[in-house]
């Protein structure tokens, strides 16, 4: 299953905070940029940069961040950003 942070069409970025137990607002994205799809994490994984692996979410709705959704793998990015490696699961 994974954790939903961000629903499709959205230009907030929430992220969970494991101090808190909660997701919170990261940043809003002011530009024409949107998540084009929902987006979260796989709980219970580590992946090379020390974050969970990430997973974008396929699908025609908008899913409320903060809940857990089945999720089929279809595909897997290796990508890199300014903390090196960073994994992608596609479902």
């Amino acid at each position: 299953q994974a954790f939903v942070e961000v629903s499709k069409g959205s230009r907030n970025k929430y992220e969970w905070d494991e101090k808190l137990g909660h997701i919170v607002l990261d940043r809003v994205l002011h530009s024409a940029v949107f998540y084009p799809h929902n987006y979260g994490f796989i709980p219970q994984t580590l992946c090379g940069d020390g974050d969970p692996l990430d997973v974008l979410i396929m699908g025609a709705d908008p899913l409320e961040p903060g809940c857990f959704v089945d999720v089929r793998p279809i595909g897997y990015l290796v990508m890199q950003d300014e903390k090196g490696t960073d994994e992608k699961l596609l479902g």
